[in-house]
């Protein structure tokens, strides 16, 4: 009998499986296990064992860890009983332990001695244990994680070698060389105990693939033909016996370990008695997550050290899920988790799902127990679940009011004549005439916010279908990120980055240059290039300025990189040719930026272990020769743009997102032929590993037990795909004529439903109309037909104009003369005298938040630095200078206020999510966060967003608003970051003076004395001024504008004075800035067509973010100012028309009646 686990109360002694169905909240139900473990069991947490399956998902473990138990010490200090502040779980385990008068001090013990717990993967615990007991090891194990696949090609390379040498066979050597099933069957040995039995396929040579034996075309059963297949048969056993021992040997020579190593290496120990003994020694409490990903290699593991008679742990947890079991082809074995639930004993489930709304639930549950077998599998059912959260389901705005989407709908046809490839195309039609609809600005996720791109999520079985799905929605103007599984190092960014680094490793060598160049990172053209000088030998000169321009570059980036680290060089380089402006207007240009931001991560990562540029360039180049297979090496969505997802089902595991689409539901079709071909066949029995090799790659439908595993998975993708949504799930189930048939009831959704492996059309539609009858409002069944492509709501919302689908005729407006001597100018430009001719110089110096002695100071301040323990971090300590303060102006305008607001108020989910964008956004600076790292850090970022947007920022008083401002209650439509503004500078009106930097002195001077600067150049300013605000918002009904100042004005907050913030603004002319930053909010507003921009215009404040706490009454770090309206439109009027001393006369004296500051 299963129970439902309480993380409150359950018992926690002896062993237990916990099985946590998608969005019950495991990770958050595993920390407070950890908690009660250190609290009530007292279990010191260097003696605990935290097993995951991915080094990310041991990242967020830790970290969430670590949270957990700085919320507990703070809230059994000063907390109250129903104390809003802490999550509720909390303060009910708070209020047990003062009963039971729990020490105080086990918090902060746990907290100081977090680093030495053992939060890993399975392959960092093997590796831990043999480096620490290697003495008590049947051999020593002093090693290194590397690759193995040299060495397997060297193995390889002499066994054919001797065999070439050993046969006079001429037609039996061409068989070795043409034909290359080595590798394959060597890692398949490679990853297997020796206790694994392997055979042959009966039949080797002139076989039929589909069925894996003699071809009878081509068999003749000769003679030579017996006798060539017999030789072969030989051949195979040899080297599987003499291959696998001859890489053992090399790799112990190299003093190398792979990752499959680790494990077989401490499943071979597994027999040492006191090898086993010193290990169960290690640890009082074992908590093993992703249970469901488990292989019987692993689970031996477990099983021997936690499970046997002469274990000592206290407590035993696996935690996972068996509906979620899709990784077969990373060897998880479903199987192996159905057994250990007998040697486990407790089952316990989580019966609670807090991610999706209550209908959507309500509606998966009715769908996976309409049969009693959904997974067509004895071994594992499903039980229903009740919703833990109040989300409501998408909201259609119609006029003053709001109607509920369906959450769960599901498309079907009474009868079809479409082929595949039409029903394919209508889908994908419906799909995104519905994602422009939900777009259209009239569907909410709440009736305060609307629904985004970025809530959307489009689910593929597989990615041949992607680029049709990105074709059709691209011609309504919507931009698609596409996630896909394939190796970065298999991209042209990755050959685009070799050819820099190489430049970056030979600056002098004109070629390495000119290649470099010609990269889409550098930007320049061919025939900017001279691609004709490519072949000339010994060429030492260059040719022309942008070459000589190209060069310096390069060498100054290469300064960058021994001071900083290749990321920062790379980024030198992106940041000079503009390619992050200049690719992503383009289209997959996100996806290009993604990839180089990716690289620059890895190779910063790499750089550290490897020895100058020249060994960084010799591992990418043989990386992309020979892309690895690990994780952190796929490609990925770096970014935060507001676009349509669009991944593999595989990808989606672990993610949630309001809507999701599950296009091409007969992907998911069970009993077709395979569609790739193997030479391994692996199959499992009681533990124990069987492999079956054939010589030639077959079809894997040749073992039906193999299969019929790949069928059953297949099921329980669709549940993983089901389960990602949490407002609206849309599945197309419709039928489609393949030859004289309709199809509809082979694929895993219909298989489901139904429960019946060869269920017909009545069994489908019977089960569907059941599965409606009597359903909460919510579910709906979509009928459709051949020719259908939108729905009548999808009419109703008004979608957006499609931008490659207007047939207006277009005509060209107006045009002027724009004059040859136009530039760009900045505040930064005016206040130094001097206009700047680049927009990029003008970008980089309204990012700096340091002064010039700062930046030359850095490095010494670093030397001098003392060390400081992690825990007393603060944001003080945070390194100063232009990267660091581009680097937390970044936090700002990347990371989701509303994400921050949640987890302050103590969403354990919305902490997790914060926490993961903090994590990625600091990967490539963390080079600038030694000694302390990511880790050490993390907090103190978590901690400055939460003060900096949670706090009473300014109080309702100084700007006269209803209510006290904080950041964090703007909503996405309040608040604008980044806005960049160009404000254009006229020719002087007659009777004017030209725009000048010495005419805006003399402006200023005939206003309050804080705005004054002295500028004696009187060159003509002409063209326009750029610059970019950092937060532009709508509050109380006016608009304000905010700049991030990340300046270290002081050691402590107090310091952050008033005084001490106008001597700042003073000397860097900030006052200047702001007065620019509100002419370009003006001339915006007045272009919005809003009337009386100057009553709607509030103020502006500058957030100096090191000074600013959230538990002070009245922030540090925040100043404020509300110029005279007079002022700013007497600003605009001299840019658009030039000075006049008569109306600025007449414009200071309206601001003094307005009073000033």
């Amino acid at each position: 009998m299963r129970k439902e686990f309480n993380v409150i109360d359950s018992p926690l002694c002896c062993r237990k499986l916990i099985e946590a169905s998608a969005g019950t909240g495991k990770t958050y139900s595993l920390i407070h296990i950890v908690l009660r473990l250190i609290v009530e069991e007292r279990i010191p947490i260097e003696r605990l064992l935290l097993v995951t399956f991915t080094k990310a998902a041991t990242a967020e473990l830790k970290m969430r860890v670590r949270e957990i138990l700085i919320r507990a010490k703070q809230a059994y200090e000063n907390s109250r009983d129903e104390d809003t502040r802490y999550d509720p779980t909390l303060i009910a385990l708070i209020k047990k332990w003062r009963e039971a008068e729990i020490d105080p001090t086990v918090f902060q013990d746990a907290i100081d001695r977090l680093d030495d717990a053992s939060i890993c993967t399975i392959h960092s615990f093997c590796q831990k244990m043999l480096e620490e007991h290697k003495f008590s090891s049947s051999e020593g194990f002093d090693f290194e994680i590397g690759d193995d696949s040299d060495l397997r090609q060297e193995v390889i390379e002499a066994f054919l070698r001797e065999a070439l040498t050993l046969s006079d066979n001429d037609e039996f050597k061409k068989l070795l060389l043409d034909t290359k099933p080595w590798e394959e069957i060597l890692n398949a040995l490679n990853s297997a105990p020796k206790n694994a039995t392997v055979k042959l396929f009966d039949d080797l040579l002139f076989i039929d693939q589909k069925t894996g034996q003699h071809d009878k075309k081509e068999w003749k059963e000769t003679q030579d033909q017996k006798s060539l297949e017999e030789s072969l048969r030989l051949l195979l056993r040899r080297f599987i016996e003499k291959a696998p021992q001859a890489l053992k040997r090399k790799k112990r020579e190299s003093g190398i370990r792979s990752f499959n190593d680790l494990l077989l290496d401490m499943y071979e120990e597994l027999d040492n008695r006191a090898f086993v003994e010193r290990v169960q020694s290690r640890y009082d409490g074992i908590l093993i997550d992703e249970f469901q990903d488990t292989d019987p290699i692993q689970y031996t593991i477990f099983k021997r050290l936690f499970l046997a008679e002469d274990s000592r742990a206290k407590s035993v947890f696996f935690v996972g899920d068996p509906k979620q079991s899709i990784y077969r082809f990373r060897n998880a074995d479903i199987n192996t988790y159905l057994a250990a639930q007998a040697d486990i004993g407790e089952i316990y489930e989580l019966k609670k799902n807090y991610r999706s709304c209550p209908s959507l639930i309500e509606g998966i549950n009715r769908f996976f127990t309409e049969s009693a077998t959904p997974f067509l599998d004895a071994g594992m059912g499903y039980s229903a679940i009740s919703a833990g959260s109040n989300k409501g389901p998408l909201l259609l705005k119609k006029g003053n009011s709001f109607e509920a989407l369906p959450t769960f709908e599901i498309w079907t046809k009474e009868k079809a004549a479409l082929n595949p490839t039409g029903d394919r195309n209508q889908q994908i039609n419906l799909i995104a005439n519905e994602i422009a609809a939900l777009l259209s600005g009239n569907v909410y996720k709440s009736k305060n916010e609307r629904l985004k791109p970025s809530d959307i999520a489009v689910l593929f079985r597989v990615k041949k279908y992607v680029p049709d799905f990105r074709a059709a929605l691209a011609k309504k103007g919507i931009r698609v990120l596409f996630q896909d599984e394939n190796s970065i190092f298999s991209t042209e960014e990755a050959r685009e980055m070799l050819l820099i680094i190489e430049a970056l490793e030979s600056p002098r060598d004109i070629k390495a240059l000119r290649l470099a160049r010609s990269t889409r990172l550098m930007g320049e053209s061919i025939n900017a290039i001279i691609p004709e000088a490519f072949d000339r030998e010994g060429q030492s000169e260059l040719d022309d300025k942008a070459a000589l321009k190209a060069r310096e570059l390069i060498e100054e980036a290469l300064t960058i990189w021994n001071k900083r680290g290749v990321s920062a060089a790379i980024a030198k380089i992106m940041l000079e040719c503009g390619t992050q402006k200049r690719l992503l207007p383009l289209q997959d240009g996100e996806r290009q930026l993604a990839n180089y931001q990716h690289l620059m991560e890895v190779l910063q990562e790499t750089s550290l272990s490897l020895k100058g540029i020249s060994g960084l360039a010799r591992w990418l180049s043989q990386q992309i020769q020979n892309p690895p297979d690990d994780e952190k090496y796929q490609l990925r969505l770096d970014s935060d743009a507001d676009l349509v997802n669009v991944m593999t089902i595989h990808k989606s595991k672990g993610l949630e997102y309001p809507v999701i689409f599950l296009p091409f539901a007969n992907a998911l079709e069970l009993g077709a032929a395979g569609h790739h071909k193997t030479r391994v066949f692996k199959s499992i029995h009681n533990g124990r590993i069987s492999f079956t090799f054939s010589f030639y790659p077959v079809y894997p439908n040749i073992d039906e037990t193999l299969y019929h595993e790949e069928d059953l998975e297949n099921l329980r993708l669709a549940y993983v795909a089901m389960t990602r949504a949490s407002q609206r799930l849309v599945l197309p189930l419709t039928y489609y004529k393949s030859g004289k048939a309709f199809k509809i009831t082979s694929n895993a959704y219909a298989k489901t439903l139904t429960g019946k492996e060869k269920a017909s059309q009545s069994d489908f539609e019977t089960c569907l109309n059941h599965w409606l009858k009597d359903a909460p409002e919510g579910l709906a069944v979509q009928k459709i037909a051949d020719d259908t492509q939108c729905l009548s709501w999808h009419k109703q919302s008004t979608t957006r104009q499609d931008n490659n689908e207007n047939d207006e005729e277009l005509s060209a407006a107006c045009g002027r003369v724009i004059p040859t001597s136009w530039f760009p100018t900045s505040y930064t430009a005016i206040a130094r005298g001097a206009a700047e001719t680049t927009e990029r110089l003008t970008l980089i110096e309204e990012k700096e938040d340091s002064d010039e002695s700062e930046l030359m100071n850095r490095e010494s301040f670093e030397k001098s630095e003392q060390q400081k323990d992690p825990q007393t971090l603060t944001i003080m300590d945070f390194e100063r200078g232009l990267e660091s303060g581009t680097f937390l102006h970044a936090l700002f305008e990347r990371i989701g206020f509303d994400i921050v607001k949640k987890a302050a108020d103590g969403s354990a989910e919305s902490e997790a999510t914060l926490n993961r964008n903090l994590t990625r956004l600091m990967i490539p600076f963390q080079y600038h966060l030694q000694p302390y790292g990511i880790e050490g850090y993390l907090p103190v970022l978590n901690k400055l967003l939460k003060d900096v947007l949670c706090s009473k920022i300014v109080d309702k008083t100084v700007f006269g608003t209803q209510t006290d401002l904080r950041l964090c209650d703007l909503s996405a439509k309040q608040k604008t970051a980044e806005m960049n503004f160009t404000i254009a500078i006229g020719n002087p009106a007659e009777g004017h003076r030209p725009v000048s930097s010495k005419n805006l002195s003399k402006l200023l001077k005939h206003f309050d004395p804080l705005y004054h600067i002295e500028i004696d150049n009187d060159r003509e300013l002409r063209g326009y001024l750029t610059g970019a605000i950092d937060l532009a918002f709508e509050f109380d009904g006016r608009f304000f504008v905010l700049d991030w100042k990340g300046t270290k004005l002081a050691d402590t907050a107090e310091g952050f004075s008033l005084e001490r913030m106008l001597e700042e603004i003073q000397k860097h002319h900030y006052s200047l800035q702001y007065l620019i930053y509100l002419v370009a909010l003006r001339r915006h507003l007045r272009f919005c067509g809003i009337e009386n921009p100057d009553e709607k215009i509030g103020g502006i404040i500058y957030a100096f973010i090191r000074g600013i706490r959230k538990d002070d009454p009245k922030p540090f770090g925040v100043f404020t100012a509300r110029p005279p309206k007079a002022l700013i439109a007497c600003l605009d009027d001299f840019f658009e028309n030039g000075y006049h001393e008569g109306s600025v006369n007449a414009y200071a004296q309206t601001a003094q009646l307005e009073g000033t500051i």
